[in-house]
């Protein structure tokens, strides 16, 4: 779905730049913030639709911001719902395609349907309990103010309803599908707002604007390097040298490494702490010093280390039979994927899918599967990502 570029918000932010009779000129920027405040000014004027009580959304946390840390396969905001109706706690999801840009979204677009949205806004009443109740969005308005990955954004809600909705074909696979119950009940939402924008984010992915800037080292937070923590590289070691790394003394400043720019200091592939090359798994060239491999947490480090760590590697290229059963890196460097048999072909045909960020990057056919990694506290990370052929 595309950034929808008429009517509403935008035309609202156009309006009073150019008056009766003069000459229209190009109007200043617009700051996210000043997108932000002026769709809430519009709503205050709306009524909800007969029938629908309104709730309203409170903080909002992002995967690595939630206790345990739960990764989906696309960015999941996560907030409580008031006056949902239920007797336990009440949740709202957004749920965003990986490549959702700026912009504003029609929410009517995704049909009421967790299956088809792209840009996804859904709620649960009991959440986790027998007498839970799903609700979808058939209508209203999205506002992507500003991205600093595709895990950290800020953004609005605006007179969004909410109907009440069932589990709908498809009933299983990575995305289950929803369907609205007629004469069901119904919640509106005015205006909300999220922020999982955190001091110190970046996106790890290569070519963002934060993932090569001066002394500093994007640092990934999740498997597949999607979302990131900046660290300041103040030294000149590199790539496989032992490391101090310095913890930030608040919130709003930076651990500070002795590693090169480019290199995090890190134990998470050795006993101790080393400098390792940040990389872009998904780059036609990761940029990975010769030797090494892009691996988990955007990481460069040698295959037989990765081995030792439980990952398995398959020769095979991207779309070609594998030799074994499931294994988490197949291809070359800068074409990668996953040996499964997810499409069904059954376990004599294994075959390399290829890694993929985005379910909209999935051809007609295909569905975006992922590979599960369980952390510590019960916590998940779903965010490697491939597409697969589903069965005729």
């Amino acid at each position: 779905m595309k950034s929808e570029n008429r009517g509403g918000w935008r035309v609202l932010l156009l309006s009073g730049l150019v008056g009766c009779g003069q000459e229209a000129v190009d109007p200043a920027p617009v700051t996210p913030r000043d997108a932000v405040l002026t769709a809430e000014q519009e709503a205050r004027f709306l009524t909800p639709p007969a029938g629908c009580a309104e709730v309203t959304l409170g903080e909002t946390f992002n995967g690595i911001e939630l206790t345990p840390v739960q990764y989906e396969r696309q960015p999941t905001f996560r907030g409580d719902l008031t006056n949902l109706g239920g007797t336990t706690r009440d949740e709202l999801r957004i749920r965003l395609d990986m490549n959702t840009a700026p912009g504003l979204y029609n929410l009517a677009a995704g049909g009421a349907n967790t299956f088809t949205c792209e840009q996804c806004v859904f709620g649960y009443q009991d959440i986790g309990t027998t007498t839970q109740k799903l609700f979808v969005a058939d209508s209203g308005a999205l506002l992507l103010a500003l991205q600093l990955s595709p895990q950290q954004t800020l953004g609005a809600l605006s007179n969004v309803v909410l109907r009440e909705s069932v589990l709908a074909t498809p009933r299983s696979g990575p995305y289950t599908g929803s369907a609205v119950v007629e004469g069901g009940e119904c919640r509106w939402i005015r205006f909300a707002t999220w922020n999982t924008l955190r001091p110190g984010g970046c996106d790890p992915r290569q070519g963002s604007p934060t993932s090569a800037l001066p002394d500093t080292a994007c640092v990934a937070d999740d498997y597949a390097g999607t979302d990131g923590t900046l660290e300041r590289a103040l030294g000149t070691k590199t790539q496989g040298e032992s490391c101090t790394r310095t913890a930030a003394a608040s919130e709003y400043e930076l651990a500070t490494t002795d590693c090169e720019q480019g290199f995090a200091c890190t134990d998470l592939l050795s006993d101790d702490a080393q400098c390792l090359k940040t990389c872009d798994f998904m780059a036609a060239n990761p940029g990975c010093p010769s030797g090494t491999v892009c691996g988990v947490h955007g990481l460069c480090t040698e295959q037989s280390v990765l081995e030792g760590h439980g990952f398995a590697f398959d020769p095979a290229l991207i779309g070609q039979p594998c030799s074994g059963g499931f294994t988490e890196f197949c291809g070359v460097e800068g074409a990668r994927g996953s040996c499964s048999d997810v499409d069904g072909a059954g376990p004599a045909v294994v075959t390399c899918h290829p890694y993929t960020r985005a379910r909209s990057d999935c051809g007609p056919g295909e569905e975006l599967g992922y590979v599960y990694y369980p952390l510590s506290g019960g916590g998940i990370d779903r965010t490697y990502s491939y597409c697969y052929p589903l069965s005729p």
